[in-house]
C-alpha cells in the first residue's frame, strides 16, 4: 500500500510540474501577444522569456518542496524505529 501511495505522490508531482511550466509560459506569451496587437510593439519575445524563467522558478520551488517533504518523512520513519 505504501508503494502505491508513493507512486501516486510522484505522478501528482509530475502533473504539477507540467501544469506549472505550461501556465507560466502560455500566460506570459498571451500577454505579450496582446500587448503586441494593442500597441504595435515587440513585447512577445521578452514576455515569452519571462514566462519560461517564471516556469523554471515554479518548477524548482515544487521540486525543492518535494525533496524537503521526502526528507522529513524519512526522518519521521527513522525516529519511530
Amino acid at each position: 500500500m505504501k508503494t502505491k501511495h508513493k507512486i501516486l505522490k510522484m505522478l501528482s508531482l509530475i502533473t504539477q510540474l507540467g501544469i506549472t511550466m505550461l501556465t507560466s509560459v502560455f500566460m506570459c506569451m498571451f500577454i505579450g501577444l496582446f500587448l503586441d496587437r494593442k500597441f504595435s510593439t515587440h513585447f512577445f519575445i521578452p514576455f515569452l522569456l519571462l514566462g519560461i524563467a517564471g516556469g523554471f522558478r515554479g518548477v524548482y520551488t515544487l521540486v525543492m518542496k518535494a525533496i524537503e517533504d521526502e526528507k522529513e518523512s524519512d526522518d519521521d520513519k527513522k525516529k519511530t524505529k
